[in-house]
């Protein structure tokens, strides 16, 4: 009897121990599954924050370059001839974007996509040069790619002669062959629809355009029917549909985003009582995925991800996620543009300027 005591005993005390143990060991490996998570959350914050980093960096030296250039330019005589090159031409800015697309990510890849886009061209020459520009529908507008943080302070890019479109699955095709801003010369055409001529401020007030505000433009031409090709042939790469199949706001975001309308900061495109138009903007941009396209992550256009993203609309920051072919708002905040430093007329963010 006394043996079969000791022996329950000493099992009960081995069972105990066995779960104090397991119940230990638990607990380091889930110390330590917290551990790694925190030090994975700092590593990709760290890579970020350094490709945050390299952007500004990469932007401030082309604008010191470029500022390097335009001294060299106005204090020497020019010597084109002798450097053979002769066929340069010099533009000057005949004025300037003012749309709702306050960075790059969020600009639409083609106006035609985002009907509800509404800006104006500030004319900084005499506003006579727009009489009869509101008897027509469209018109063509030259401009050059501010943006653009890998061009040249002179020359021409031929850096990479090849690239690969967002859309083309990762095929390569030559520059020229896409609609890539990344140019020979940093120079685009955009088609947009003439909406009104305002003489009196000097604006011509456009929709449907793909222009990054501030963009500086050189020249506007009226679209007239010759200058349709009829019957048009593409890849099948450009003409394949990829638009998500909704994009919508949650009913917290859609509140947030009226509130920041009546206040506001999507001025001075859209200050009429109905933030209605300015809602379908952002739905008609988020369906076409603005995602990174070419990115080898898991998050990259055309994919599901419970990822969150942001972009600026305005003075807007909106933050969404994509999941099952579609879109969703989740957050839409306020943002203090004047706070923010710029480069070139773009704004560079951090986590401090929200509203």
């Amino acid at each position: 009897m006394s043996n079969s005591k000791t022996l329950l005993s000493i099992v009960a005390a081995t069972t105990v121990a066995v779960a104090v143990s397991s119940y230990i060991t638990a607990r380091i490996y889930k110390r330590r599954e917290c551990d790694f998570k925190v030090q994975l959350s700092k590593l990709e914050e760290t890579r970020k924050a350094e490709r945050r980093g390299r952007t500004r960096a990469e932007i401030k030296l082309r604008t010191h370059l470029k500022e390097q250039q335009q001294c060299k330019s106005a204090g020497q005589i020019d010597q084109s001839n002798e450097n053979g090159r002769e066929n340069e031409l010099r533009l000057g800015a005949i004025g300037t974007c003012v749309s709702p697309y306050t960075k790059r990510m969020g600009t639409p890849r083609q106006g035609k996509l985002v009907p509800s886009g509404r800006g104006y061209i500030q004319l900084n020459i005499p506003a006579e040069v727009l009489d009869g520009m509101e008897e027509y529908s469209h018109a063509w507008v030259i401009f050059t790619f501010h943006a653009n943080t890998d061009s040249p302070s002179s020359g021409l890019n031929l850096a990479k002669t090849k690239i690969r479109p967002p859309r083309g699955n990762g095929r390569k095709v030559g520059m020229l062959a896409t609609r890539s801003p990344h140019r020979p010369n940093n120079v685009g055409l955009s088609l947009v629809k003439v909406c009104s001529v305002d003489k009196k401020k000097k604006r011509l007030h456009v929709s449907a355009l793909d222009l990054v505000n501030g963009t500086p433009v050189y020249d506007i031409k009226p679209v007239v029917p010759w200058d349709s090709p009829g019957e048009l042939s593409v890849p099948e790469w450009v003409s394949q549909d990829d638009q998500l199949n909704s994009a919508k706001f949650t009913s917290d975001a859609k509140e947030a985003f009226e509130m920041l309308h009546s206040r506001g900061y999507l001025s001075p495109l859209y200050v009429d009582n109905d933030s209605n138009e300015a809602t379908n903007a952002v739905c008609e941009i988020l369906s076409q995925d603005p995602r990174a396209s070419n990115s080898s992550g898991p998050n990259k256009r055309g994919t599901e991800s419970d990822a969150h993203y942001t972009m600026l609309f305005c003075s807007v920051e909106i933050t969404f996620r994509v999941d099952k072919g579609g879109v969703t708002v989740v957050r839409a905040q306020g943002i203090d543009l004047k706070r923010i430093s710029h480069v070139d007329g773009i704004p560079i963010l951090d986590l401090t300027n929200h509203e």
